[in-house]
């Protein structure tokens, strides 16, 4: 079963991201060593995803209940929040949801800036490392690898958003300022994180003269001797901010970092009349709004970039090669789930020629055998073609139940008991969720924590007035 754990920029705002991603880097391990010390281990494959952006946890799991305890406990211990915290900021979702907003996230259009090319390579190289680690399931790897072929598809055959450029790219050109127009001359960067990495490297593609870092939290040092930039302390922001062509903002610690009276010194002390350019790119701007309207300046905000970047049709037509390959993905697990009644099969028959073979070696010697064999191949490999083909096209429709009972009743192949057709393993949980329950919309786990304590209460009510009805009964005997 597919299942999914997430926080996000959109429902945790990136103040909140921050904490619960805080430790990340040791997410995997921790999962491992839950995992592997729990009974049942609940989690037979994971994927972590932790971005500036959001912290996801795919999970191919046996036990449903057992591993959304399992992902939340890992967050508590490598975040260090509590645990009602953890149980209000996670989402839980599973199924062809989670499957869906995977194929969006990888194509970007689950980002701040629609079609943003960041988040590809992280989800490729997140992949890519779960995959080595040996982390991944048959589930996992169709997940993943169809979100990213899909994830290609939308930049080759859209022009939706960033159409495959980073959001540092786009919100570049939405301010006109191309390589004509930086070319030589002085940049400003406030923040060190993933996205301030991005805008370094564009900046200086774009051929800026001369980088600046300012960091908020003191890692400008550090930042600026891997980037090529000269760093900036608080009592040289101004000056940085004088001298530059473009600033782009993206430390979004939840704080202003440019207030109204800072920047209205700095233009007075600015040597030219252009207009001072600011991108705002952080979740939670980093530039007071007041400080935005100040003659001499233009502040391009996270929101006008998004305004601009696509028309709906070219967003729709993203839409329908995600709608694609969630449903090609969704069908390539229906298939899955009648493979191991082929497998079954094909051992059956193989064993059935196995053994006229012999029959026929032991009677007639091991020339004849050997023509017997090829002639029982050739069957073999007649007989099964359609019987084959027709799994698929059944599995397909969700109707493998149909080939399973066939199979069962034509061969005596019995593996209805190791699989469920829609492609999860056997239900061991009584409380798990019913395919209708996974199409419904994702929740927090707090909620659902409440929900299954709901369930139990009433379900210990009703065993007790069934035990108090049948004690009556009897006194009443």
């Amino acid at each position: 079963m597919l299942i999914a754990l997430r926080a996000t920029h959109d429902n945790l705002g990136l103040e909140g991201l921050e904490r619960i991603t805080r430790g990340s880097e040791n997410l995997d391990a921790r999962l491992a060593a839950l995992n592997e010390a729990h009974p049942e281990q609940p989690l037979t494959g994971w994927v972590c995803l932790a971005t500036c952006n959001r912290l996801e946890v795919y999970a191919d799991v046996d036990r449903f209940h057992d591993a959304i305890d399992l992902v939340t406990s890992a967050v508590i211990d490598t975040s260090g929040l509590s645990a009602e915290e953890v149980a209000r900021m996670l989402v839980v979702d599973a199924g062809s949801i989670s499957a869906r907003h995977m194929y969006e996230v990888a194509s970007g259009m689950n980002s701040q800036v629609l079609g943003e090319a960041e988040i590809t390579g992280q989800v490729r190289t997140t992949f890519s490392s779960a995959l080595a680690s040996g982390h991944t399931t048959t589930l996992l790897n169709d997940l993943f690898q169809g979100a990213l072929r899909t994830a290609k598809q939308v930049t080759s055959k859209t022009k939706v958003g960033a159409a495959g450029r980073s959001s540092v790219a786009v919100a570049l050109d939405s301010a006109h300022l191309f390589t004509t127009e930086l070319e030589g001359r002085e940049a400003l960067l406030i923040g060190t994180g993933a996205l301030a990495r991005v805008a370094s490297a564009e900046l200086h593609l774009r051929g800026v003269g001369t980088l600046r870092v300012y960091s908020p939290s003191g890692r400008a040092a550090q930042f600026a001797e891997s980037h090529g930039a000269l760093p900036v302390a608080p009592d040289q922001l101004e000056a940085a901010l004088s001298s530059a062509a473009v600033v782009i903002a993206a430390s979004g610690g939840g704080t202003h970092v440019i207030d109204p009276p800072l920047l209205e010194r700095a233009l007075e002390a600015r040597a030219t009349s252009e207009e001072l350019v600011i991108l705002d790119l952080a979740l939670h701007a980093d530039v007071d709004p007041a400080a935005a309207v100040l003659p001499g300046v233009r502040v391009l905000a996270l929101e006008s970039i998004r305004a601009g970047e696509s028309a709906r049709g070219e967003v729709e037509r993203a839409r329908e090669l995600i709608d694609t390959g969630v449903v090609r993905f969704e069908e390539r697990q229906q298939i899955r789930a009648v493979d191991p009644a082929v497998s079954a099969l094909r051992r059956s028959v193989k064993d059935m020629i196995v053994l006229e073979v012999d029959e026929v070696r032991r009677s007639s010697g091991e020339a004849a055998a050997e023509q017997v064999q090829r002639s029982l191949g050739r069957v073999y490999n007649k007989l099964l073609h359609s019987p084959m083909v027709r799994a698929q096209e059944l599995a397909k429709t969700g109707q493998a139940d149909q080939f399973l009972e066939a199979i069962h009743t034509i061969f005596g192949v019995d593996v209805a008991g190791s699989l469920s057709v829609d492609g999860a393993r056997p239900a061991s949980e009584s409380a798990a969720p019913t395919r209708e329950g996974l199409e419904r919309p994702p929740m927090s786990v707090a909620k659902m924590e409440q929900m299954r304590r709901d369930l139990e209460a009433a379900q210990a009510r009703e065993e007790e007035q069934a035990a108090h009805t049948e004690h009556g009964g009897e006194r009443d005997v």
